[in-house]
């Protein structure tokens, strides 16, 4: 058995994969595989349908915002959420900069807006900032944050409080925990990380924020109202991952909902967590406590050389994906909702192991 902590591409629930073979040559009685299906088709029509109604159940979005499954992923949506939102070439954009990827984010929408940094860009992530040191813009068009930081591990603990219309980054998080949609103008995410497979993005967005009224001309791939008429067919969609996407939203109806998941992310992560507060400094986690991330814990060890061997002798012991981002080195150990405590509980005990055998 590999125990797998991927960053992304991640691991998808093993009774999902379990029933993504026994179906894999006959999709909902066809006769043929899911990844052969027209996209106008009738079954695919009705899983798009399901899909849209199983993701309304479990985050209780309401009637008045909108679901698109559109192709780039969240970086794609970096681009073309700007690209839909603003109307004005006076619109000023408030980011909040946290780590890599609303760092990319914020670069990504200079291109095409005023681009306010709530807070200065620091050296180093180690946290969220504290709220009263946010300057933020009066009549911004909106305000962008990543609520977990996939790179770095960070998460926001709490929602971002502000007067003007938020648009969050949920990708390494989604699905995680319980979310109050109504206090978001557009929640976005990558399915790749805690959903299915690569090569969606899926964008929960109020109706009235979706317009023909724009300053930029938008890619018609990305244009949101475009691709709302058309029930996100404006294009072939990824047929696979949106077909995965929904046989997971129904197995985490199944098992609990999101209260349980959240529940257990918190105790998976602890686990980690409280292994490299007892660890006397061997492992260092640089993040600010009330600001670590449930899905994703990095650390570090007190050289290059030692975090390399650690990473050898994980994988010999079929523990993968442990490996910090390119960016930042470390180790990062990746829990999302099918990580099993099982597995954590064995990578808890590798580290256990390892800093005695290194003492």
């Amino acid at each position: 058995m590999v125990h797998l902590f991927n960053a992304g591409p991640a691991k998808v629930p093993d009774e999902v994969k379990e029933q993504i073979q026994s179906e894999f040559f006959n999709f909902a009685g066809s006769g043929i595989s899911v990844i052969e299906i027209s996209h106008r088709s009738p079954e695919f029509t009705a899983l798009m349908n399901e899909s849209n109604v199983n993701l309304r159940e479990i985050l209780e979005i309401p009637d008045n915002y909108r679901i698109l499954w559109l192709a780039g992923g969240a970086t794609g949506l970096f681009s073309s959420i700007p690209l839909n939102l603003i109307t004005s070439k006076d619109d000023v954009l408030d980011y909040v900069v946290t780590g890599t990827w609303s760092k990319g984010a914020a670069k990504e929408a200079e291109k095409y807006a005023n681009v306010n940094y709530v807070v200065p860009i620091p050296a180093d992530f180690t946290g969220v900032p504290l709220e009263e040191s946010m300057k933020f813009t009066p009549g911004a068009k909106y305000v962008f944050y990543c609520d977990n930081e996939t790179v770095n591990g960070i998460e926001f603990p709490h929602i971002l409080k502000t007067d003007s219309t938020i648009v969050c980054d949920m990708s390494s998080n989604f699905l995680s925990r319980a979310v109050d949609v109504q206090k978001y103008g557009a929640i976005f995410a990558g399915v790749q990380k805690n959903v299915a497979p690569a090569g969606l993005g899926v964008l929960i967005i109020r109706e009235d924020l979706i317009s023909a009224d724009r300053l930029h001309q938008v890619p018609k791939v990305w244009d949101f109202k475009l691709q709302d008429a058309a029930n996100s067919c404006l294009n072939t969609p990824n047929v696979f991952s949106l077909y995965v996407t929904n046989l997971v939203l129904k197995h985490l109806m199944k098992n609990g909902g999101l209260k349980r998941y959240s529940e257990l992310s918190r105790q998976k992560s602890s686990a980690i967590y409280d292994i490299i507060d007892d660890s006397n400094g061997f492992y260092a986690c640089k993040i600010d406590k009330d600001a670590r991330s449930r899905m994703n814990v990095t650390f570090k060890l007190a050289s290059k050389d030692l975090e390399a061997e650690f990473v050898k002798k994980a994988a010999d012991l079929k523990i993968e994906g442990v490996k910090g981002h390119r960016s930042v080195g470390g180790i990062r150990a990746s829990l999302y909702n099918a990580v099993t405590m099982e597995s954590v509980n064995y990578l808890g005990d590798f580290m256990k192991s390892f800093q005695k055998n290194h003492e």
